[in-house]
């Protein structure tokens, strides 16, 4: 087999070849074929015989389980390939199809355009403005045929490249492949149907259940066989292979099927996934789908700027309503005595509890009166509340005394001046809001006291200034600080999404 291999003859050589889908689906049983240089070899095999899986093969497009491919040629770019489908974006016109394979293929722009006229001329393609959906599915097929033409490929292969064409287009067709093969030394494999078209090929593999059933010239085909057509080859080549127990040989196919250590690396190598030429030919190929998908390119420009004012809207802003509880014992009958005290800060008569109550009422903080600290802890742990605030029954005379006293102040009035605060701090971002407020309000409460009592309002203040912020501001807002990270978002969101839906919809359409 290796001598058979080296034969610098020969442009395909396949030996021992086995593929199958699932468990039980064996496509490809053991096949053996050889391909010589400058001629065109006809695969000659009814609908599911595995025609297509071995030039998927020999393409690259999957792997064998086993077995051999040796091709004559060193890279993707000498190998023209027409698959059966028609594998072409639907939304491109004619002219973009070219242009984009051309730069695939790196194609100079004199050598594409001399191209494209050559197959305009040669396969008589409609309009080169026409979208490849508007066109006829014969006039699709051609389209197909002239992008596997189109670099000048040293190995093309065809599969099917005649369905849908009307007679004198294929006998058009064959007389050029035939040109290429003989005038220029370009070596062709064509799958078909019929039998006709296979008479044209200077070799035929007669191909059936996975296998190759007999492989030579047409001519030497039927004298081998002593029969007047290719038909009659086939046909007793068929019978001659359904003559054997097909359940036993099934199943003999499932023991026997080979076992590798490794599974077989495909007949060419991929090289430079990144090259300028791709990601060129990529950056237009996406130019060309967006010019005819301006809707979702409108929706593509328009999502973050969406997004951004809906997390300003709802999501960027501070909380409003925040509930939290108060439990004071400075106050026998409840909050509604604080409107009935004059609003004289700097007196004994006015409860300061009600005065910082009140300001943090200015910051549409939600006060919830309790009875007790037992009812304002069971209102904490049923979510009633993000917290509660613990007034002691002295509150004012002890603050008071605090502050005028200050290094001479009792233990008593110190713990009684202290404001008592239980949060609920599974929320992080609440919790250290209300702290905040919190914070802020009773310096802004403290300030107003020592103001109205004629007291320098710098002494209740922190001793901490600061000064003017080098970049943003003293007082930051939320909104400021996320939009950036939501625009960040939807730098990376939005390009992975458009990835992964063209890779879904290439592969739909089989590109």
């Amino acid at each position: 087999m290796t001598m058979e291999l080296e034969v610098p003859n020969n442009a395909v050589v396949v030996r021992d070849a086995y593929k199958r889908y699932g468990r039980q689906t064996v496509v490809l049983r053991g096949l053996n074929m050889t391909v010589q240089k400058g001629t065109i070899y006809g695969f000659l095999g009814p609908s599911g015989c595995g025609k297509t899986t071995l030039l998927n093969c020999v393409v690259g497009r999957t792997t064998l389980d086993s077995g051999d491919i040796i091709l004559s040629v060193n890279s993707k770019s000498d190998i023209g390939y027409m698959p059966q489908e028609l594998a072409l974006n639907k939304e491109f016109s004619i002219k973009e199809t070219m242009n984009y394979y051309g730069m695939v293929y790196g194609m100079t722009k004199e050598e594409l355009v001399k191209r494209k006229d050559e197959m305009y001329a040669f396969l008589d393609l409609p309009d080169e403005n026409s979208t490849i959906e508007e066109i006829s599915g014969g006039q699709q097929r051609r389209v197909s045929l002239s992008v596997a033409l189109l670099h000048n490929p040293q190995l093309l292969i065809l599969d099917e490249p005649t369905v849908g064409v009307d007679p004198l287009l294929s006998h058009s067709i064959w007389e050029h492949l035939l040109t290429l093969s003989t005038v220029y030394g370009k070596t062709i494999i064509i799958t078909t149907h019929y039998i006709e078209d296979a008479k044209h090929a200077q070799r035929i593999g007669l191909m059936r259940g996975g296998t190759i059933l007999a492989e030579s010239e047409p001519k030497q085909l039927l004298s081998s066989y002593n029969c007047d057509s290719l038909e009659q080859v086939f046909l007793h080549l068929s019978q001659k292979q359904e003559s054997r127990n097909q359940y036993e040989n099934e199943i003999q196919d499932l023991k026997s099927y080979p076992k590798p250590l490794k599974k077989p690396l495909p007949p060419i190598k991929n090289h430079d996934y990144l090259s300028p030429i791709h990601i060129y030919s990529h950056i237009w190929k996406n130019i060309y789908w967006l010019k005819r998908n301006k809707p979702i390119l409108t929706f593509l420009l328009m999502l973050p700027i969406v997004q951004c004012c809906l997390f300003v809207l709802s999501i960027g802003r501070d909380p409003l309503g925040l509930k939290l509880g108060i439990v004071n014992e400075e106050l026998q009958n409840g909050f509604e005595v604080c409107h009935k005290f004059p609003n004289i800060t700097c007196s004994l008569d006015y409860p300061m509890s009600c005065k910082f109550m009140d300001t943090l009422e200015k910051k549409q903080i939600n006060l919830i009166e309790y009875r007790d600290q037992e009812s304002a802890r069971r209102g904490v742990e049923k979510n009633h509340v993000w917290g509660y605030l613990y007034f002691s029954s002295n509150y004012t005379e002890a603050l008071f005394d605090r502050i005028i006293s200050n290094l001479r102040t009792n233990e008593e009035a110190l713990d009684k001046s202290e404001l008592k605060i239980w949060m609920d701090m599974s929320n992080q971002y609440i919790g250290n809001l209300l702290r905040r407020d919190m914070y802020f309000g009773y310096l802004s409460f403290l300030e107003n006291v020592y103001k109205t009592c004629n007291w320098p309002p710098e002494a209740a203040t922190v001793p901490i200034l600061y000064q003017e912020a080098v970049y943003g501001t003293n007082n930051p807002s939320f909104t400021n600080f996320a939009v950036p990270a939501v625009i960040q978002l939807s730098e990376f969101y939005l390009p992975m999404l458009f990835t992964v839906g063209a890779l879904l919809m290439e592969k739909r359409e089989g590109l």
